[in-house]
């Protein structure tokens, strides 16, 4: 269950850093608020540059942090009942055992418990696939939400403050350096922000 968390972790960085260094062109006008950064960057007839820092946005984007902390519950609590389960039917094979070895049981007696127990472990198995697909759906429909939002999001500012290029900055990105005046995260997460307030 932990490698869910990983992976969703992992995979909504990736989202977000794909999201960042695509590629907006030609400026247009639209309602969306500023920071005195992104004005700074639109005033300066420059370079029509800016960038995000992708961890601080997941750090900071309150309904990812949400759906993160609600995923993790589901997942703990996934974990929880199937250990519990695990831990039943290792005691009722113990339990088996001792009474096949005392020879308190037929031959078809032993038969039938196994099998039992058989179909017990096949349900477990069964329902722990079951339990790690749902949550890397409910992972998969997240990324997507996460995904689209930020799009629409970058593509407001992008047409707001005329950028050619919005690109993501931190660990495992092509930016290895960059000038904070031309950092738009607050003002991406502003955005992200007011949008969950308004939902």
């Amino acid at each position: 269950m932990k490698q869910a968390s990983l992976i969703l972790n992992a995979v909504l960085l990736i989202a977000v850093t794909f999201l960042m260094v695509n590629h907006f062109k030609g400026p247009r006008a639209s309602n969306v608020g500023g920071s005195s950064n992104a004005a700074a960057i639109a005033a300066s007839g420059g370079s029509r540059i800016a960038f995000v820092n992708a961890d601080s946005l997941l750090e900071k984007y309150e309904l990812f942090k949400e759906k993160k902390e609600t995923l993790t519950k589901k997942e703990k609590e996934a974990d929880a009942s199937l250990k519990a389960r695990g831990k039943a039917l290792e005691k009722e094979f113990m339990q088996a055992q001792q009474k096949v070895q005392q020879g308190l049981m037929t031959p078809n007696e032993v038969q039938q418990l196994e099998q039992q127990l058989s179909q017990k472990q096949q349900r477990l198995m069964a329902d722990q696939d079951r339990m790690t697909k749902d949550l890397m759906d409910e992972t998969q429909k997240i990324q997507d939400d996460l995904q689209k939002t930020v799009k629409d999001i970058l593509a407001a500012i992008r047409k707001d403050k005329g950028f050619d290029y919005i690109l993501s900055y931190g660990p495992g990105t092509g930016v290895l350096m960059a000038n904070d005046s031309l950092d738009i995260t607050e003002l991406v997460l502003e955005e992200l922000n007011k949008k969950k307030e308004e939902e």
